[in-house]
Protein backbone atom coordinates (compact mmCIF):
# COMPACT_ATOMS: atom_id res chain seq x y z
CA UNK A 1 0.00 0.00 0.00
CA UNK A 2 1.02 3.74 -0.93
CA UNK A 3 2.16 5.74 2.23
CA UNK A 4 -0.18 8.94 1.75
CA UNK A 5 1.44 12.69 2.08
CA UNK A 6 0.64 13.64 5.38
CA UNK A 7 -1.99 16.30 4.62
CA UNK A 8 -3.57 13.70 1.98
CA UNK A 9 -3.91 11.17 5.20
CA UNK A 10 -5.50 14.04 6.97
CA UNK A 11 -7.65 14.43 4.82
CA UNK A 12 -8.32 10.89 4.27
CA UNK A 13 -8.70 10.56 8.31
CA UNK A 14 -11.33 13.11 8.58
CA UNK A 15 -13.42 11.98 5.44
CA UNK A 16 -14.15 8.55 6.97
CA UNK A 17 -14.06 10.09 10.30
CA UNK A 18 -17.41 12.40 8.86
CA UNK A 19 -18.54 9.64 6.59
CA UNK A 20 -19.13 7.63 9.79
CA UNK A 21 -20.49 9.88 11.89
CA UNK A 22 -23.26 10.78 8.66
CA UNK A 23 -23.88 7.50 7.87
CA UNK A 24 -24.26 6.09 11.83
CA UNK A 25 -26.77 9.08 12.02
CA UNK A 26 -28.94 8.87 8.56
CA UNK A 27 -27.83 5.39 7.30
CA UNK A 28 -27.01 4.75 3.72
CA UNK A 29 -29.52 8.43 2.71
CA UNK A 30 -26.53 10.36 4.15
CA UNK A 31 -25.12 12.26 1.10
CA UNK A 32 -22.15 13.14 -0.41
CA UNK A 33 -22.54 16.78 0.04
CA UNK A 34 -22.70 16.78 4.18
CA UNK A 35 -20.22 14.43 4.49
CA UNK A 36 -17.49 16.36 2.18
CA UNK A 37 -18.60 19.25 4.84
CA UNK A 38 -18.51 17.97 7.85
CA UNK A 39 -14.96 16.56 6.57
CA UNK A 40 -13.99 20.59 5.61
CA UNK A 41 -12.98 19.00 2.15
CA UNK A 42 -14.70 19.85 -1.28
CA UNK A 43 -16.30 16.98 -3.49
CA UNK A 44 -13.54 16.17 -5.53
CA UNK A 45 -11.51 15.04 -2.52
CA UNK A 46 -14.03 12.76 -1.89
CA UNK A 47 -14.50 11.29 -5.58
CA UNK A 48 -10.25 11.40 -5.60
CA UNK A 49 -10.20 8.70 -2.81
CA UNK A 50 -13.77 6.67 -3.64
CA UNK A 51 -15.09 6.93 -6.77
CA UNK A 52 -18.71 6.04 -5.74
CA UNK A 53 -20.83 7.03 -2.45
CA UNK A 54 -21.06 3.15 -2.29
CA UNK A 55 -17.46 2.85 -2.05
CA UNK A 56 -17.61 5.27 0.53
CA UNK A 57 -19.81 3.15 2.06
CA UNK A 58 -17.82 -0.24 1.93
CA UNK A 59 -14.77 1.88 3.67
CA UNK A 60 -17.31 2.77 6.49
CA UNK A 61 -18.39 -0.21 6.75
CA UNK A 62 -15.30 -1.91 6.80
CA UNK A 63 -14.10 -0.31 9.37
CA UNK A 64 -16.96 -1.10 11.86
CA UNK A 65 -16.52 -4.59 10.82
CA UNK A 66 -13.00 -4.80 11.76
CA UNK A 67 -13.98 -3.29 15.12
CA UNK A 68 -16.38 -6.12 15.36
CA UNK A 69 -14.23 -9.00 14.54
CA UNK A 70 -11.60 -7.19 17.36
CA UNK A 71 -14.47 -7.74 19.41
CA UNK A 72 -15.01 -11.48 18.76
CA UNK A 73 -11.46 -12.15 18.94
CA UNK A 74 -11.28 -10.40 22.69
CA UNK A 75 -14.51 -13.16 23.29
CA UNK A 76 -11.98 -15.77 22.13
CA UNK A 77 -9.04 -14.84 24.19
CA UNK A 78 -11.70 -14.66 27.52
CA UNK A 79 -10.89 -17.82 29.33
CA UNK A 80 -14.55 -18.02 30.38
CA UNK A 81 -16.69 -19.12 27.02
CA UNK A 82 -19.98 -17.26 28.35
CA UNK A 83 -18.42 -14.10 29.39
CA UNK A 84 -16.69 -13.73 26.03
CA UNK A 85 -19.67 -14.93 24.04
CA UNK A 86 -21.78 -12.53 25.83
CA UNK A 87 -19.35 -9.33 25.90
CA UNK A 88 -18.64 -10.32 22.14
CA UNK A 89 -22.78 -9.90 21.84
CA UNK A 90 -22.95 -6.66 23.81
CA UNK A 91 -20.55 -5.03 21.75
CA UNK A 92 -22.05 -5.84 18.35
CA UNK A 93 -25.41 -4.87 19.57
CA UNK A 94 -24.22 -1.65 20.58
CA UNK A 95 -22.60 -1.32 17.06
CA UNK A 96 -26.48 -2.04 15.53
CA UNK A 97 -27.90 0.29 18.10
CA UNK A 98 -25.39 3.40 17.32
CA UNK A 99 -24.65 2.60 13.16
CA UNK A 100 -27.74 3.08 11.35
CA UNK A 101 -25.54 2.02 8.10
CA UNK A 102 -24.57 -0.95 9.80
CA UNK A 103 -28.27 -1.48 10.32
CA UNK A 104 -29.47 -1.07 7.35
CA UNK A 105 -26.63 -2.52 5.22
CA UNK A 106 -25.97 -5.68 6.69
CA UNK A 107 -26.78 -6.96 3.39
CA UNK A 108 -23.85 -5.27 2.13
CA UNK A 109 -21.74 -6.23 4.56
CA UNK A 110 -21.79 -9.73 4.01
CA UNK A 111 -19.96 -8.91 0.31
CA UNK A 112 -17.16 -7.41 2.26
CA UNK A 113 -14.15 -8.87 2.64
CA UNK A 114 -14.32 -8.81 6.80
CA UNK A 115 -17.51 -9.94 7.16
CA UNK A 116 -15.58 -13.75 6.62
CA UNK A 117 -13.02 -13.12 9.52
CA UNK A 118 -16.66 -11.89 11.74
CA UNK A 119 -18.53 -14.87 10.72
CA UNK A 120 -15.70 -17.55 11.16
CA UNK A 121 -14.79 -16.14 14.76
CA UNK A 122 -18.69 -15.40 15.70
CA UNK A 123 -19.35 -18.91 15.19
CA UNK A 124 -16.20 -20.17 16.84
CA UNK A 125 -17.74 -17.93 20.15
CA UNK A 126 -20.98 -19.56 20.02
CA UNK A 127 -19.66 -23.28 19.85
CA UNK A 128 -17.23 -22.61 22.55
CA UNK A 129 -19.97 -21.00 24.63
CA UNK A 130 -22.46 -23.98 23.41
CA UNK A 131 -19.91 -26.34 24.55
CA UNK A 132 -19.64 -24.79 27.82
CA UNK A 133 -23.10 -24.73 28.83
CA UNK A 134 -23.50 -21.14 29.14
CA UNK A 135 -25.61 -20.85 25.38
CA UNK A 136 -28.57 -22.95 24.16
CA UNK A 137 -27.44 -25.30 21.87
CA UNK A 138 -30.82 -25.91 20.06
CA UNK A 139 -29.40 -22.76 17.70
CA UNK A 140 -27.50 -21.84 14.78
CA UNK A 141 -24.88 -19.46 15.06
CA UNK A 142 -26.72 -17.60 12.25
CA UNK A 143 -29.75 -17.75 13.90
CA UNK A 144 -28.13 -16.24 16.92
CA UNK A 145 -26.47 -13.77 15.66
CA UNK A 146 -29.65 -12.77 13.55
CA UNK A 147 -31.01 -11.39 16.91
CA UNK A 148 -28.22 -9.07 17.27
CA UNK A 149 -29.86 -5.61 15.52
CA UNK A 150 -33.06 -6.57 18.18
CA UNK A 151 -30.06 -6.87 21.20
CA UNK A 152 -29.34 -3.36 20.42
CA UNK A 153 -32.42 -2.30 22.32
CA UNK A 154 -32.86 -5.23 24.56
CA UNK A 155 -29.47 -6.75 25.45
CA UNK A 156 -30.01 -8.39 28.66
CA UNK A 157 -33.95 -9.81 27.14
CA UNK A 158 -31.82 -11.90 24.14
CA UNK A 159 -28.98 -12.55 26.56
CA UNK A 160 -31.07 -14.05 29.04
CA UNK A 161 -33.35 -16.12 26.19
CA UNK A 162 -30.01 -17.50 24.80
CA UNK A 163 -29.18 -18.85 28.18
CA UNK A 164 -29.72 -22.38 28.64
CA UNK A 165 -33.13 -23.60 30.38
CA UNK A 166 -32.11 -23.33 33.67
CA UNK A 167 -29.23 -21.30 33.66
CA UNK A 168 -29.81 -18.06 35.51
CA UNK A 169 -27.84 -14.57 34.10
CA UNK A 170 -24.59 -13.61 35.81
CA UNK A 171 -24.95 -11.21 38.42
CA UNK A 172 -24.87 -7.35 36.69
CA UNK A 173 -23.90 -7.01 33.02
CA UNK A 174 -21.01 -7.61 31.33
CA UNK A 175 -19.93 -4.90 29.99
CA UNK A 176 -17.49 -4.63 27.20
CA UNK A 177 -14.21 -2.32 26.31
CA UNK A 178 -15.55 -1.89 22.53
CA UNK A 179 -18.42 1.11 23.05
CA UNK A 180 -20.81 -1.05 24.96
Amino acid sequence: MTQLRSDAQRNLDRLLGAACECFAERGLHASVDEIARRAGVGHGTVFRRFPTKDALLAAVLGRELDGLVAAAEDGLAEPDAGVGFERFFRAAAAAYGRNRALLEGIERCRTLPQARALKEAGERLVRRAQKAGALRRDLSAQEVFELVPAASRFPDVILDGLRPPGRSPRPGPVRSGHGS
